[in-house]
């Protein structure tokens, strides 16, 4: 069983989500990253596998626009090798293509994604509107939310810290230190060093890796468990995005998530983001292995 690197939250990342997604071509459809992202669980970020496979996918369909993907984590990825990201190109139809990626590390599979394409075309327009209302300004910041929950609860803290790209703002302890009976919660995340980029590509694929953050924590809700920390084990087994419209991951992105089921150790959670002006801009779905440990194994 992986450990939980306690050191990770006295670190700090030194490059931002843009450079995180780095990658070459090392041969016909085949991609290589250049920096890895460990999680608190020593282990790779998931997002960061999923970024970065999305992006191997997106240099094989130019003029084309990703609407959804779903993928599987197989192994838990290393933070001491490079990942080999091989793009296979199922099928390019007139108006929809898709693509199979296969993640590799030091030759074994650890992560496999499928994901489609599409042009536009003219077709009904409607969203489910956000029920609550899109304000990060008067959420809490770390700092804040330190002061809130009291020295007895630091450990809800955990999702301000470590050496993520991410800047976070919480409503306040209901969903994190207080039960909710429903399963759901909300929170803001924004990736700041995605403002030096305009491509709205980039932009998905820092999505993605934002996707990730936080969000198995959604079914915690009801049991009012601290996410990450040495009590609880923690591992993705399937991500699921869609996207609906483009979105800019340097302004505040609004998280409504719920965990609807809870069943053997494993969790599932859903999700709606929206941007500032109310728009739906994706749709999540995860599953994830969690379960309580004894903290000194």
């Amino acid at each position: 069983m992986r450990s939980f690197d306690k050191d990770m939250f006295n670190r700090k990342w030194s490059l931002d989500s843009v450079a995180l997604l780095e990658m070459d071509e090392v041969a016909p459809d085949l991609f290589r990253n250049r920096h890895n992202q460990p999680n608190a669980y020593r282990a790779l970020f998931g997002g960061q596998i999923v970024a970065q496979a999305l992006q191997a996918a997106d240099r094989t369909t130019p003029g084309r626009t990703v609407h959804s993907l779903h993928c599987y984590f197989l192994r838990a990825g290393s933070a001491a090798s490079l990942i080999d990201y091989a793009v296979e190109r199922t099928r390019d139809g007139g108006r929809f293509s898709t693509r199979r990626v296969v993640a590799r590390q030091e030759g074994q599979v650890i992560f496999t994604m499928e994901c489609s394409y599409r042009t536009p075309i003219a077709g009904f327009s409607h969203q489910q509107a956000m029920s609550v209302p899109f304000e990060p300004e008067h959420a809490l910041d770390e700092s804040a939310f330190e002061a809130i929950i009291g020295a007895e609860n630091q450990r809800y803290a955990a999702l301000f810290k470590g050496h993520y790209p991410i800047e976070v703002r919480m409503p306040g302890p209901a969903g994190y230190v207080e039960t909710v009976a429903d399963a759901k919660r909300h929170y803001w995340l924004r990736a700041p060093g995605a403002e030096r980029v305009d491509d709205p590509a980039t932009h998905r694929q820092i999505f993605a890796f934002m996707s990730d953050f936080m969000f198995a924590g959604a079914p915690l809700a009801r049991h009012t468990v601290a996410l990450p920390g040495p009590h609880l084990f923690v591992a993705s087994l399937d991500h699921c995005i869609w996207f609906h419209r483009d979105m800019r991951c340097d302004d505040w992105l609004l998280f409504e998530t719920e965990g609807p089921n809870a069943q053997n150790g494993v969790n599932m959670a859903r999700g709606l983001v929206y941007n500032r002006a109310g728009e739906l801009v994706a749709s999540l779905a995860q599953e994830a292995l969690q379960y309580p440990v004894d903290e000194g194994d």
